[in-house]
């Protein structure tokens, strides 16, 4: 018999840090549990862990959870948007139909709707009308085409 992979959840736990009780300091993150005691996450407000905290609060995320807040995100960082060709100059003076399908754009403002970060053009709309359907990668993301661009160029 195989084991089954453990189910994980989110959470957001909100913990008190460090060892003042008329000045405590509170650290708010979500996780991604593998266990009780297992997993990762992201600190969203307070200090770095220091070694000690205790829990005051930790809820379990559902569903209905995930999508209000995945919603509130990509109204605010979207990471598909569809944009005017025009609205993006490239450094080379021509717009978004110069870059290509499978093209990468760097910004460091905010461009056309799109935030600072990278981003892919993933296609153009229907003919004629002039926009670009274009993806926001992930660090991750961006991460892997950096060391995969540099692993090709060590093998050239």
């Amino acid at each position: 018999m195989t084991d089954q992979p453990a189910e994980k959840k989110a959470t957001i736990a909100l913990d008190v840090t460090g060892n003042d009780p008329k000045f405590p300091a509170y650290q708010l993150s979500i996780n991604a549990m593998d266990s009780e005691t297992s997993g990762h996450g992201y600190r969203l407000m307070g200090p770095k862990y220091l070694g000690r905290s205790k829990n005051l609060r930790t809820v379990e995320l559902k569903q209905r959870d995930a999508d209000e807040i995945r919603a509130i995100l990509d109204e605010v960082f979207p990471t598909q948007v569809v944009v005017d060709c025009a609205a993006v100059e490239l450094d080379d003076g021509e717009n978004l139909h110069g870059l290509g399908v499978g093209g990468y754009l760097e910004l460091d403002r905010t461009t056309a709707g799109m935030q600072p970060g990278t981003w892919l053009l993933t296609g153009y709309g229907s003919e004629g009308d002039g926009t670009a359907h274009m993806r926001r990668l992930s660090d991750s993301e961006v991460r892997s085409a950096r060391n995969a661009e540099a692993f090709a160029r060590m093998n050239d």
